[in-house]
Formats: structure tokens, C-alpha cells, sequence
């Protein structure tokens, strides 16, 4: 029977996760892997609240301690952030231990140094980076290795998904589906990374480097967050046969890659459509399978701490994760918002008097700009400004944007214009 010692560095929502199922499960899994594995050390500033939760193992506040002691063989980062996170990952990796690590910031923002040091002894392991406790990682390197990934979509975070449900189901405001986001756990008492769309994007880089091979620039991502979305944009979508919901999207193309997150359009018979609530999806379109997709709980204590261990078990079982570097092609290239095609919902709060939806229009014609549809709905009360509604029909992002500029610096524009972009289908978003 293999024997393992791991050290836990960061005992908050996973590593007490992880100390839980390794608490519960260690015989089941000795009888389906054949491998013993042990808590040896928990580092933490806290050690007295690690004392009060754990049994049978060494405490420390120091990680050096963890990276000295030859008898670990694992070393599981969970305290997130770019440092110490990315030293310690770097001295475990040079003194040939084994790493696993939830640090999607780190990896995605600066991680080319930690994947590069890793390709050396071939043991470092991130499934819980993306999707939680679903195995989206372990489906890319190995479920798909023969097909080529033609696009990549998912909604990548539980609370931003939880707020726009009770959004469109509850007909609560964003206010209100924060804070009830935040009083069940499901978002924390600063949500940014999450509403703005950080969170997401850190998730699809890294997705979008295994699927492609490349280096992806973290500052190249567009990122648009749900921020401004309001209630009126969830019922109109809903009337035109949509859902909106924050996506991360990865697709590549000859001149380079499209990656993306912000607030999306999609049918209601779109695969992706019906996840609610918390739960995350991904969907992997390939070239021999066509659309794959996963599906669960993408944080969480347990769900995460269960990812943690499948990248555990692999490096004991194996004595690596990686016969190679999954990153062979170089830097990334993108493309340019000329070449993103897509439809595009407005929403323009302005005065409601004459005259006004011909001069929109007219700033969206002279961009090349047609419209498909226009909907501005009658009000109960008198206010003075009102929603215009404008469908587009496909047009590139680099004209909807300087259409869009001009038409927020108009007098009789409240506030700044919404843009949600539309996927129509699995094939939208061909290029010019």
C-alpha cells in the first residue's frame, strides 16, 4: 500500500474541507486506491482554531517548516492570493514535492513561472482552480485529448448565477439577491471578485490554455461584470425568448483566440439555459464528440476539497500529473474587436419625447449598425425617463462600442447604455 503525508497550508472553507473528507473517507479510499494518506502538518496563523477542529496532527504557523520537512510528500496550498501562495508553490515544487492548489488568481494572473517549474518534476495538480468539485480539467487533459476544442462556455460562478435567478424568478433587484446571496453562504461580504466578473475570468484562462496549449494574458480578457443589469433586462430577455447569464467564453479562431466574460443572452433552449441557482456548467464543443457538458456544485467546501483530493490521488498514484507540458504553443494571439461578431441587446434609459429613436438610430446606421428589433414599453407612472429596448442584427463589437459612446454623450441619455451580447446558437460568434 502506498503511503502519502500531505501538509495543508490554509485551514479556512477547503482545507478544513479537505481535513473533513480525509476524516470521513481515508478507509474508503484505501480500499479503492490502495493508497494511506495522511495529514501530517496544518499550517495556519491560527493555530489555536486549527487545535480546537483537528486530531492526531502537527501545527505550525510556519510554511518554511512544511517546505524543510522531507517526510511530506504533497504539499496542498489553500490560502489563495498571489504571495506567499506563489513561493511556497515554487520552493515545494524545487524541493521535488508534489503541489495541489485551488489558486485560481495566481495561476491565471502569474502562474507561467509556477507551469514551467512544474513541467520539470511534473507534479503539480489545480482541478479545484475551476469548477469546484466538477472535473473540468480532468476532462480537457485527458476525456478530450483526441478532439480539437472548437469553443469553450460555462457559468463559472455560483453566486453570480444565484443572484440573476432570483432576479428573473424572484423579481427581487440585484440589492436584494446580493444579500440574500450573502446571507446563505453563497457570496462573500465583498462579492467583487465574483458580481464583476474577476472570478469567472481567472476560471476561463486557465480553461482556455489547456484547451489551446497557449499562454493567455490575463489583462487581454474582456471582463464586464452583472453590476448594471436590473430586473427590466431579465423580464425583456425572458419576452424574447432569452436568458441572460455571466458566461465565460473561450473559442479559437486563424488569427487568434476570443476569450471573454460578461452578462449573455441565450435561448431558453440552450443546453446551458436551465442551470440555476448556485450550480456551475461548462461546455466543451469539440471537433469528434460536439457539445460536452458538466455539471454541479462549482464551490463549496466539500465539493472543492473532493477536487483537491482527485489531484492528490493522481501524483500517489502515478508519481505526476503530466507526461508534458499542457502549454506548447507559446504566447496567445487574439483577435481584434473588428472580427467579434455578434447581436447585441441596448438598453437605453432616456426622456420619452419625439424624435429620440431616430437619432439612435441613426448613430447605429452610420456605424453599420442594422436593427432588428425596438421595444419601449408603456409606463404606469409618469417618469420622465424610460427603457428603450433595441435588438440588433450581427454586428462586430468594435462598431457597437463607438456606436454606443456616442450615443451615452446624447442630452436625453440617463445613466450609460447596457450592452449584453447574444449567443444565439452553439456556432454563434463566426468571424468577418
Amino acid at each position: 500500500m502506498e503511503k502519502i503525508n500531505i501538509a495543508i497550508i490554509g485551514f479556512g472553507t477547503v482545507g478544513s474541507g479537505l481535513y473533513s473528507l480525509l476524516d470521513r473517507n481515508s478507509a474508503l479510499i484505501k480500499t479503492r486506491t490502495g493508497v494511506s494518506i495522511t495529514i501530517k502538518t496544518i499550517c495556519d496563523l491560527r493555530t489555536d482554531l486549527v487545535k480546537e477542529k483537528t486530531k492526531n496532527v502537527s501545527i505550525t504557523d510556519s510554511w518554511k517548516e512544511i517546505i524543510d520537512d522531507d517526510d511530506i510528500n504533497i504539499v496542498v496550498e489553500l490560502i489563495g492570493g498571489i504571495e506567499p501562495a506563489k513561493t511556497i508553490i515554487l520552493e515545494a515544487l524545487k524541493n521535488n514535492k508534489g503541489v495541489v492548489t485551488a489558486n485560481k488568481k495566481l495561476l491565471a494572473e502569474e502562474g507561467m513561472d509556477i507551469f514551467e517549474q512544474a513541467g520539470k518534476n511534473k507534479k503539480l495538480g489545480f482541478e479545484a482552480a475551476v469548477g469546484g468539485g466538477i472535473p473540468c480539467i480532468l476532462a480537457l487533459k485527458h476525456g478530450l485529448t483526441g478532439n480539437k476544442i472548437k469553443s469553450i462556455m460555462g457559468i463559472l460562478n455560483g453566486t453570480t448565477n444565484y443572484i440573476l435567478t432570483m432576479m428573473e424568478e424572484k423579481n427581487m433587484s440585484y440589492e436584494e439577491s446580493l444579500k440574500d446571496a450573502q446571507d446563505k453562504g453563497f457570496a462573500e461580504a465583498d462579492p467583487t471578485s465574483d458580481v464583476m466578473g474577476y472570478d469567472a475570468a481567472h476560471k476561463i484562462a486557465l480553461l482556455a490554455m489547456i484547451a489551446y496549449g497557449k499562454k493567455v494574458d490575463y489583462s487581454s480578457i474582456i471582463i464586464n461584470g452583472i453590476t448594471d443589469l436590473n430586473m427590466t433586462d431579465l423580464s425583456y430577455a425572458h419576452d424574447m425568448g432569452y436568458v441572460i447569464k455571466l458566461m465565460g467564453i473561450a473559442k479559437e479562431y486563424n488569427d487568434g483566440l476570443d476569450i471573454r466574460v460578461h452578462p449573455t443572452m441565450i435561448p431558453l433552449t440552450h443546453p446551458l439555459a436551465p442551470v440555476r441557482n448556485e450550480f456551475n456548467a461548462v461546455m466543451f464543443d469539440a471537433d469528434m464528440t460536439d457539445p460536452i457538458i458538466l455539471y454541479g456544485k462549482g464551490a463549496g467546501s466539500l465539493p472543492t476539497a473532493s477536487a483537491v483530493l482527485s489531484d492528490i490521488l493522481q501524483i500517489a498514484e502515478r508519481g505526476s500529473l503530466e507526461d508534458h507540458p499542457f502549454i506548447t504553443g507559446g504566447d496567445a494571439s487574439y483577435i481584434k474587436p473588428e472580427n467579434r461578431i455578434s447581436r447585441y441587446y441596448l438598453r437605453i434609459t432616456s426622456l420619452d419625447q419625439p424624435g429620440i429613436l431616430s437619432k439612435i438610430s441613426g448613430v447605429l446606421g452610420s456605424h453599420d449598425i442594422s436593427i432588428a428589433s425596438v421595444i419601449q414599453k408603456e409606463t404606469e407612472s409618469n417618469e420622465e425617463h424610460v427603457p428603450l429596448i433595441i435588438m440588433t442584427h450581427n454586428a462586430c463589437d468594435k462598431d457597437i462600442l463607438h456606436a454606443v459612446s456616442e450615443i451615452n454623450d446624447f442630452s436625453f441619455v440617463k445613466g450609460h447604455v447596457v450592452i449584453i451580447r447574444v449567443e444565439d446558437s452553439l456556432q454563434e460568434g463566426d468571424m468577418r
